[in-house]
């Protein structure tokens, strides 16, 4: 700015000795320098040294196992980029994250970015707001079912500008085929067929609960061995899950396969199955999602068959993408709707499985070699578990 207006202030210089004939025709050329050197200004790319900020609303509360691990990632991926993060909890309150959102998106000081689910099918309403506000969003974890008919990022809503999911009706199916096909093939139980086999699930407004059920049932659709008696919610709670899982064995007193749509309800299982004098891979088969620690502490014990994860990483690669948004290089080139990859770990294979665990840890990983406006060589997104291990 400053050169610029030591060019006008030597225009204006050069106008007053000019006869007073051009003084017109210099005037009109003073006006076109300086449309010119605003439209400049309008469209330069930011500054490299603005300090980006980006808003998380949390759906649950502090010290949740799985949205601890999101956002650790996401932290790390945000201080690579010296950019800032604030977090938000909504305690597991659609109202209080409604709120939340209107906060920051009315704010004088807000975010660049706005970074939530659709938690509990409250996304829709937290879009008017970032639209009404003219603040980007981006959507993570939770997405929109069909008939939210809410669209692509960037139609109906075009502050929207992109989301990032886990492949939630796959994992489900994932989990429901490792524990069928691990109990045709143990001895499990009294071994006879059709198996029993129950479901539990999160909230069942969650787009999370919805999808990976969905790929339950769509399995054992094709196990004509397999009995699924029962699918129940127990709110993602590992007290409700121990709960439902007690009631359920009552129920039906010949079911050996549980299936879990977190490893925090599956510990659930675990307990209220110890209490009932059960054995884990005896007398039953229990898996779940997530990677939660807890999780992966029954499967390294033999508690909890299988556990299928890596989705927390999805906090650190939204802040990639986002990252290069910001920057000019906007990631809509490739993909506005992007999917975060996922595998399993199961106890028969802990230790031979333990590199690949121990290099899926933020302080292991610089986000910076994932963004394309820093790495203009990379011509695509690598969101893999494979390059993880690789890095190490």
């Amino acid at each position: 700015m400053k050169q610029i207006f030591i060019s006008i202030s030597t225009f204006m210089w050069r106008i007053k000795r000019a006869n007073i004939g051009h003084v017109l025709r210099l005037s009109s050329l003073l006006f076109l320098f300086w449309m010119s050197t605003a439209t400049v200004l309008a469209v330069s790319p930011p500054s490299p040294s603005k300090i980006y900020s980006l808003a998380f609303f949390a759906p649950r509360g502090e010290g949740d196992p799985f949205w601890g691990l999101f956002i650790g990632f996401m932290q790390k991926a945000v201080d690579d980029f010296g950019a800032e993060l604030r977090v938000h909890y909504a305690d597991g309150n659609r109202e209080k994250m409604r709120q939340q959102i209107a906060r920051e998106a009315t704010s004088k000081n807000r975010a660049d970015v706005l970074v939530f689910p659709n938690f509990k099918k409250g996304g829709e309403n937290f879009l008017k707001i970032i639209e009404e506000n003219q603040v980007p969003a981006f959507v993570v974890n939770s997405g929109f079912t069909e008939d939210e008919q809410v669209g692509l990022p960037r139609e109906k809503y075009k502050y929207w500008i992109g989301e990032l999911l886990p492949s939630e009706q796959d994992v489900g199916a994932l989990l429901a085929e490792m524990l069928i096909e691990e109990g045709l093939q143990s001895q499990l139980g009294s071994n006879k067929l059709p198996l029993e086999m129950i479901g539990i699930t999160g909230i069942v407004s969650d787009y999370a609960a919805i999808q990976r059920t969905k790929g339950l049932k769509q399995i054992v659709k094709d196990y004509p061995e397999i009995r699924l008696r029962q699918i129940v919610p127990a709110n993602w709670s590992e007290d409700d899950a121990a709960k439902s899982f007690s009631m359920l064995k009552r129920r039906y007193p010949n079911v050996t396969l549980i299936w879990s749509a977190s490893d925090v309800m599956a510990q659930g299982v675990i307990r209220s199955a110890k209490i009932l004098g059960l054995v884990s891979g005896k007398d039953f088969l229990v898996g779940g999602i997530d990677w939660a620690q807890a999780g992966l502490q029954s499967v390294s014990k033999g508690d909890q068959h299988v556990s299928i994860g890596g989705h927390f990483m999805e906090g650190g690669w939204a802040v990639v993408l986002i990252y290069d948004y910001l920057k000019g290089s906007d990631f809509a080139e490739l993909n506005l709707s992007w999917r975060s990859s996922m595998a399993s770990v199961i106890a028969p294979e802990w230790q031979k499985q333990k590199k690949r665990r121990e290099s899926i840890k933020p302080e292991f990983i610089d986000f910076k070699r994932y963004s394309r406006f820093l790495n203009p060589e990379n011509t695509s997104y690598d969101f893999g578990l494979k390059s993880l291990i690789a890095e190490k």
